[in-house]
């Protein structure tokens, strides 16, 4: 077997493993184990560790990790998802809030098969099979040498990468932006593109194709005056895929796809940057300890009624983890 095909195997088995497990409820609990991605930001790393009973997180029990290149607009990792592609298999969306995004090729060295540089604090990467597009969020001004102006005034924004070629990511080149107030989540359902913002949901529908590709508003959600949303964490909900689960500085939220009904989640706290359910209905979070960094050493888990069930940290590292926001690590849409 050649080395990148062992590298790829070795790729697949760390991130796609959850894909089995997330089959169904039933499938979920009996298997007990998923691998969760956390971007680490004491050492500016993704970390995929698995969940399971007496195992910790340490380097022993990692199944991947990454770094990206040692320059400032790589600092602060805010954002990751996994997704299959025709051309390169598994691959990592990543993001930084030093102002670059890009694709990771997963197994074959790691290394980045795109990146750009969109500017105004990057939080959250989407990829659009098929057409190969890629959209990313950004919450604040997009020069970083601008003189600050008030978030009504500049309200963040998403930007639009499209290729002529959507199984060569070297084709990528930016087509559009299309402002959006505090941009920080994104979420492609299959069929939607879901984008987040401070008080705003919206669901586009992606028109056109490779260079001409382009989102076209469908349906939009704000909330009111006075609501302390601010929203930050964007996923789908595993145990229904019907359902998105938004998180703000004041809530957990579950969006009903199909009406837009939202409803409050248990359990529920401040300042929680990223949420996640796997098909069971248990779940974890990421809440920010520190008002500076946003992060914090460990990640909350909780039963599928919302109860605490304990909390990970990293072992044997020689350092404590800074987490800033956390995935299931993986592309079921199913």
């Amino acid at each position: 077997m050649h080395r990148r095909t062992l590298l790829k195997t070795a790729a697949a088995a760390a991130v796609g493993a959850p894909l089995a497990s997330l089959a169904s409820p039933t499938s979920a609990q009996a298997a007990g184990v998923y691998h969760v991605a956390v971007c680490e930001q004491a050492r500016n790393q993704i970390l995929i560790h698995p969940v399971a009973p007496n195992v910790d997180w340490s380097p022993a029990t990692r199944l991947w990790r990454w770094t990206p290149p040692a320059e400032q607009a790589w600092g602060m990792l805010s954002d990751v998802k996994f997704r299959n592609t025709t051309a390169f298999g598994w691959v990592a969306l990543v993001t930084a809030s030093g102002g670059k995004v890009g694709i990771v090729n997963m197994g074959d060295g790691d290394g980045l098969l795109w990146q750009a540089q969109p500017n105004g604090n990057p939080h959250s990467i989407e990829r659009i099979p098929d057409i190969g597009v890629i959209v990313t969020a950004s919450s604040e001004q997009r020069d970083p040498k601008a003189k600050p102006k008030t978030r009504d005034a500049y309200p963040g924004y998403l930007t639009i990468y499209a290729p002529t070629n959507s199984d060569d990511p070297s084709t990528l080149a930016q087509v559009d932006t299309i402002d959006y107030q505090g941009a920080h989540g994104l979420w492609y359902d299959g069929i939607h593109l879901w984008a987040l913002g401070t008080w705003t949901i919206t669901k586009y529908q992606i028109t056109g194709s490779h260079r001409d590709s382009r989102l076209v508003k469908v349906w939009g959600h704000t909330f009111p005056d006075g609501h302390p949303f601010n929203g930050h964490g964007l996923d789908t909900d595993h145990s229904d895929p019907g359902y998105l689960l938004l998180t703000g500085g004041g809530s957990v939220q579950r969006l009903n796809k199909s009406t837009g009904a939202l409803s409050p989640m248990k359990p529920s706290s401040d300042g929680v940057k990223s949420f996640a359910r796997i098909a069971s209905g248990e779940s974890f979070w990421q809440q920010a300890a520190s008002a500076t960094t946003h992060t914090n050493y460990f990640l909350q888990f909780f039963d599928s009624s919302g109860a605490s069930v304990e909390h990970r940290n990293l072992v044997g590292y020689g350092y404590d983890g800074q987490f800033y926001k956390a995935r299931l690590s993986s592309v079921d849409f199913t």
